[in-house]
C-alpha cells in the first residue's frame, strides 16, 4: 500500500455540499502537538497518547456543518505527522498505518455476513418499530448500525452529553457516505420489512 493509497483511506467521503478542509480548520491543534510527535520517535506508546490527546481536542470542538473528519481519523493524524519524521521514521510510520489499515480491513471481511445473514440479525423485533413504516435511510441504521456508530464515535466526543445534538447530522453524512450498493441493500430490506410487517413473536414494548 502507498502513500497515495492511504490518502484514499483517510479522505473524507465526498458530499453535496462544500467541504472545507478539515487539516485547514484544525491547524493550530495538529501544529502545537507536531513537535511532540516527531520528538517521541521510538516511543509507540506515547505517540499513541499524543494522537489521543490530538483526536480528543479536535472532536471537543464543535463539527462544523461544511466540515467533515476523515474515515480514520488517527490515521489521517499520522498522515499529517509524516513529513516531520526522518525518512527512516517515514518508512516506520507508513508501516504502522498499512498494518492499521488492513487490520480494520480484516476485522471487516471477518464480520462480514451475507445480505441475508444481516437482514435476519438487524430485522427490528418491536411492532412499534413497523408503525411507521422503513426507508432505505432508517433501514441502513438498524443493518449497518455498528459501521455507523464508529463513524458518529470518529467525530465527535460521544462520553459529552452536550454533543448528541450533533449526531443527527453525523448521521445523514454516514448516510451520504455510503456506496451506492449498501443503499440498495438497505432500500430492498425496507421493502421487506414494510411487506411482511412485525413478525410475530414482537411486542411493542
Amino acid at each position: 500500500m502507498t502513500t497515495n493509497s492511504l490518502l484514499l483511506y483517510t479522505s473524507p467521503p465526498p458530499f453535496n455540499h462544500p467541504i472545507s478542509d478539515w487539516k485547514q480548520v484544525y491547524s493550530g491543534i495538529l501544529s502545537s502537538h507536531a513537535g511532540k510527535y516527531k520528538q517521541a520517535k521510538g516511543n509507540s506508546e506515547l505517540r499513541n497518547k499524543i494522537l489521543a490527546e490530538v483526536k480528543a481536542k479536535i472532536l471537543q470542538h464543535e463539527l462544523l456543518e461544511s466540515v467533515d473528519l476523515p474515515h480514520n481519523l488517527r490515521v489521517a493524524i499520522r498522515m499529517e505527522y509524516l513529513h516531520q519524521l526522518d525518512p527512516q521514521g517515514q518508512e516506520e510510520e507508513i508501516a504502522v498505518m498499512q498494518h492499521i489499515l488492513a487490520a480494520t480491513g480484516k476485522r471487516q471481511e471477518d464480520t462480514g455476513e451475507g445480505e441475508d445473514a444481516r437482514e435476519e440479525q438487524a430485522r427490528p423485533t418491536k411492532a412499534g418499530d413497523y408503525k411507521k413504516g422503513f426507508t432505505a435511510f432508517t433501514s441502513a441504521q438498524q443493518i449497518f448500525k455498528e459501521e455507523m456508530d464508529s463513524y458518529d464515535r470518529e467525530r465527535r466526543d460521544t462520553k459529552d452529553q452536550k454533543t448528541i445534538g450533533q449526531r443527527t447530522r453525523i448521521v445523514q453524512q454516514w448516510w451520504e457516505s455510503l456506496s451506492d450498493d449498501r443503499k440498495a441493500e438497505a432500500g430492498r430490506e425496507a421493502e421487506k420489512w414494510n411487506k411482511l410487517g412485525a413478525p410475530k413473536q414482537t411486542h411493542d414494548s
